[in-house]
């Protein structure tokens, strides 16, 4: 669905670009032309697979998230769409100066003004062990403040976890080296392919029953590298919580039953403040009071609580599809009814041979690969394969033959 809507956003743009274009006076520099030239840098990560390794889950992690966390990390890091990523109001001549101070040393607000209705979070601190004015104090979380360390970092931290979410792909792609895409070459078009012959066949089956239990260690690599991308989701949930300072974990559920602060405004102040020290002319030290515009955390608010459901969402199906594995392990009934809803018509009986007289492995090979045939081709080979264990002379069957590699 993702590739199909790119797909068509792309073309959209190209044909507003063929009629539209005499209307511009720097294409070069059109939103236009920006928004396809970005669209075409994904073209190698969107496009269609021929040949199926995988499932669906497992394209979520590493084609789904990973393209979610490089736009969103390119979008923040766009000044045509926000400008600055900070702009301080202070009272002195070097303001150039007081914004790059903020923003590499951070901002601050205050808790305890985070109810008011207006400049919410800047307000003046009151140090409660006192109750005469406001005292000079050194500020830190202890004495109320909510510190925007993580603010410069967001990109960053984007293309880092897309390239974590990457990596279980990475391993899986080595370690699975093309097995597939040689068996199945040419044999998943809509029709039969003429490469289907008697010899092609008997090869195909006889590398099925080779016995030699290569595939067990092909099924545990695919069940470890699903195993690690639930884990690296898990991670990525608790690396999110450490990196917002532990405001992370809750809050999606904070912004849908808030009553009062709004947890945005919390995690993702728009306003904020910062002090600049210096030493005056006496040698001195000087403060400066600055409040800052964050425009950035408009944005954030909104791809944090995104990125929040997303993986969410992530876990639970991931979490679903170790269970749905195991489960194919431990129940060999399963996987029957499994080759049954895979290959249409293929008989009860076929289906209960194939599961009972080859390994797990074997049938998880099997069953990846029809992913990638074309259905009558599938049916016919299960139905051989299914022959071939209980009658070995009815086709010749030679368990030296293997892979090509």
């Amino acid at each position: 669905m993702l590739q199909f809507t790119v797909i068509c956003v792309y073309q959209f743009l190209i044909e507003v670009n063929r009629k539209f274009s005499c209307f511009l006076l720097d294409w070069s520099t059109s939103p236009i032309r920006i928004m396809i030239d970005f669209l075409n840098s994904f073209k190698s990560l969107i496009k269609l697979e021929q040949i199926h390794t995988d499932n669906n889950v497992f394209k979520l992690h590493y084609k789904f998230t990973v393209i979610i966390l490089i736009v969103f990390s390119i979008l923040l890091t766009s000044k045509q769409y926000f400008g600055d990523p900070i702009n301080c109001d202070v009272d002195y001549s070097r303001k150039d100066v007081i914004d790059t101070y903020c923003w590499i040393y951070g901002t601050y607000i205050i808790k305890n003004t985070l109810k008011e209705d207006i400049l919410t979070g800047l307000g003046p601190y009151a140090d409660p062990r006192s109750s005469g004015p406001v005292q000079d104090f050194v500020l830190n979380e202890r004495n109320g403040i909510i510190t925007q360390k993580y603010y410069q970092w967001v990109c960053i931290v984007f293309c880092f976890q897309a390239l974590l979410f990457y990596i279980p792909r990475y391993l899986w792609k080595t370690w699975e080296g093309g097995r597939l895409r040689l068996l199945a070459k040419d044999l998943g078009g809509p029709l039969i392919p003429s490469s289907w012959n008697k010899e092609n066949k008997e090869r195909l089956i006889s590398y099925m029953l080779s016995g030699n239990y290569s595939h067990n260690v092909y099924a545990l690599r695919f069940a470890f590298c699903e195993l690690l991308n639930f884990v690296n989701v898990i991670c990525q949930i608790l690396l999110m919580d450490w990196f917002l300072t532990g405001q992370f974990t809750g809050y999606g559920i904070a912004i849908a039953t808030y009553n009062g602060i709004n947890p945005m405004t919390a995690v993702f102040p728009k306003l904020t403040k910062c002090t600049y020290y210096r030493f005056g002319p006496s040698g001195t030290i000087e403060n400066r009071d600055a409040i800052c515009v964050l425009p950035l955390n408009i944005v954030n608010e909104k791809l944090f609580l995104f990125l929040w459901f997303w993986f969410l969402f992530l876990s639970v199906v991931s979490l679903y599809e170790l269970i749905y594995r195991a489960t194919m392990l431990l129940f060999p009934r399963i996987r029957m009814y499994l080759l049954m809803a895979h290959a249409r018509f293929l008989s009860r009986k076929n289906a209960l041979v194939i599961t009972k007289r080859i390994s797990f492995g074997d049938f998880f090979f099997l069953y990846q690969l029809g992913k990638n045939l074309n259905t009558l081709v599938y049916k016919d080979l299960l139905i051989s394969i299914a022959s071939v264990l209980m009658d070995k002379t009815s086709l010749p069957y030679n368990p030296e033959i293997t892979l090509p590699i």
